[in-house]
This record gives C-alpha cells, structure tokens and sequence, in this order.
C-alpha cells in the first residue's frame, strides 16, 4: 500500500476506461496490451495478505454480533467528546487521526469528506483495534470497481503504474508526476 512510484496520469485513466471486472479478475487494455490480473497475481503483485474477510465497505455478518457503533466512537475518540453528533477529526485521539488518515488516503481512499469518521471508517478501525484480518486486496479490487462509475475518482494510481509495468506498456515517453 506504500508503493512510490511515478503517477502516469493519462494511463491511469486509459486503464480505468478499459476495466472490467470478472469475478475477482481485473481486465483492462492499454496501447492494445491486454491486461489480466487473476487474484494469484494481484497478490504476487501487491503483497497484500489473503488472510481475513472479503470486506466491502460494509459490516461483515460474522462480526455483527461484536460491532457497535457507540463502542467504535469511544475507541476512536478523546474522552471529553460528545458522542451524540458528528465526529470530526479535531475530537479524536492522535492515533485515531493517524490511523483514519491512513484509511482514507491510502487503503480505502476517498476524495471527499475527508475529516468526518464514515460508518466504513469506523468498522475498519473498529476491526484494526480488535485485531481482526481483513483480506486486503479484496476492498482493493472493491475500491476500483466503484472507480467505473461516472465521474468516480480513479483510486490507487501508483498501483495501476507497477500493472502498467508489469505488463511492459511502454512509458517513456508518456507523461508523469513524479514522487513526492
């Protein structure tokens, strides 16, 4: 999920144009180079654990007996907040804030809204602090599909160079953002 390399705006959004999702198989095309990534490759790709739930955004039946939402704000929150109301990132502990950071700009991001705990934010860090698995590249592949949608933000651009690379499209004369 750290992954630095170079953002090739342009074939990201070839990519994305392209996409479909077969099951739990990615399949694009750029410059005529087709592009299947099975589940086997996506985790050789990635790195990204197979152990855990499939998460999709939702609450997981399996832990539905053990969530509430009152006790995940109380794991997330400092202890003078009022938990009746909105919870914005200013009434939370500093490991809570560094952690829904992290959620919403590299594991599951998003482009908007990006202070306020969302019910997904809360199970992910509900299931973090239980130290539950969630099978990651799951809510990945999840993430990309949502991203076909009209006028979706097109997630994990770093993700889409090292297939881009993989599959040996050529970029050198393509432009790109470099890492920060």
């Amino acid at each position: 999920m750290s992954l630095k390399l170079p953002v090739y705006s342009e074939l990201v959004k070839a990519f994305y144009s392209n996409l479909e999702i077969q099951e739990d198989t990615l399949i694009s095309e750029v410059y005529g180079i087709k592009m299947v990534i099975d589940q086997s490759l996506f985790y050789d790709l990635t790195q990204l654990p197979s152990k855990g739930v499939p998460f999709e955004g939702t609450l997981i039946d399996d832990w539905k007996f053990d969530f509430s939402v009152h006790d995940a704000r109380w794991l997330v929150c400092t202890n003078q907040v009022d938990m009746t109301g909105r919870l914005l990132a200013g009434s939370w502990a500093f490991e809570s804030r560094i952690l829904h950071y992290l959620i919403v700009r590299i594991l599951l991001p998003r482009s908007s809204n990006l202070v306020q705990v969302s019910e997904e934010d809360f199970i992910v860090m509900w299931a973090f602090h239980k130290g539950l698995q969630i099978d990651w590249a799951h809510p990945v592949r999840y993430r990309m599909h949502k991203a076909l949608r009209l006028n979706a933000p097109l997630p994990y651009p770093h993700l889409v160079t090292l297939l881009l690379q993989h599959f040996n499209i050529p970029l050198d004369s393509e432009p790109y953002v470099p890492i920060k």
